[in-house]
């Protein structure tokens, strides 16, 4: 009964929060989409995590995490990197890389991301068939991690970021900040996690202002542990951006042996890509190095193509 009383004190404790960022959206009844800027920032990283259905707030545990929950390098013991790729949408690239090391009693980490966008000719309404200009654009984030196990049940991060977003001859850069927490409840394998991402001010491009695509994410998961070489997890999230309606993600893994992992997703209330699958291969270590290889395969249901994610991760 006690460890019950603190899963619903926690939560009691996070609505208040949720309910004060609720008043970041200045009072709209509609739908706010096209309301804030840097929107790549919300483009998932990691095959693990989308295939999921990016549920994983409260189960990030590698070096991916300063994308999602960035205290969950805290359970980091040795040094990580981690690559991730993405074909995304349009014949855009989206990829990123991450550092993490711990330090003391601390884990950092830096990381660096990227939406690379294939050229395009200039349109006008004079010229709607195009002018013959061509027109570059590219996102990049930059950031610096720290998070620490406070106890054997709680760990805290934080991250700040640096943006930068270019549009032919515009451009505009921001810095940005993310905190989270994730909470083992004692409960089975009852994990909390809960994550306020891209927080800072508002930017400025030809005269006019754009907000941050401010996000709340709140998460529970648990274990059902058949044996020690068939373990299920399940994780639910609700997710609250302050540029959209809000949403609910769920995801379901089933490893098998310690060496595969089968997992499936789907993102309700999501415009775009509300499906996911995919699978990891966790190889037996090689000279104390571990490695991990991770493939999403996301469902496009509207207009754009499927979309492949693949991710590695180096442990030494």
């Amino acid at each position: 009964m006690k460890r019950i009383q603190i899963i619903l004190i926690t939560f009691l404790m996070l609505i208040p929060l949720k309910e004060n960022l609720a008043q970041l959206d200045y009072g709209f009844d509609f739908s706010k989409s096209g309301t804030a800027g840097l929107q790549f920032l919300k483009i998932g990283v990691g095959a693990k995590e989308t295939a999921m259905g990016e549920a994983v707030t409260s189960l990030v545990n590698d070096a991916n995490s300063v994308f999602w929950n960035s205290s969950g390098i805290a359970y980091l013991e040795k040094n990580q990197l981690a690559f991730s790729y993405n074909n995304w949408l349009a014949n855009s690239k989206h990829s990123s890389a991450v550092f993490a090391f711990p330090f003391a009693s601390f884990v950092f980490a830096v990381s660096a991301a990227s939406l690379q966008i294939k050229e395009f000719e200039e349109t006008t309404a004079l010229m709607p068939d195009g002018t013959g200009r061509m027109v570059s654009a590219g996102d990049y984030v930059f950031g610096l991690a720290a998070a620490r196990r406070f106890t054997d049940r709680l760990s805290i991060g934080i991250q700040v970021k640096y943006v930068y977003e270019k549009l032919d001859d515009y451009n505009i850069s921001n810095i940005l900040f993310d905190v989270g927490a994730i909470y083992a409840t004692g409960f089975r394998d009852l994990t909390l996690g809960f994550s306020l991402l891209h927080f800072g001010p508002d930017m400025r491009l030809v005269n006019q202002d754009f907000r941050t695509p401010l996000l709340f994410r709140l998460s529970a998961s648990d274990k059902l542990k058949f044996n020690d070489d068939l373990v299920l997890t399940g994780a639910a999230e609700l997710v609250h951006p302050t540029d959209n309606n809000e949403k609910v993600n769920i995801g379901l893994e089933l490893e098998l042996l310690k060496y595969i992992a089968f997992r499936g997703g789907h993102r309700i209330n999501s415009d775009e890509g509300k499906w996911s699958i995919g699978v990891g291969l966790t190889p037996p270590l090689f000279g104390g190095v571990s490695t991990r290889l991770d493939y999403a395969f996301v469902f496009s249901e509207k207009v754009f193509k499927d979309v492949h994610r693949f991710s590695i991760m180096i442990g030494f």
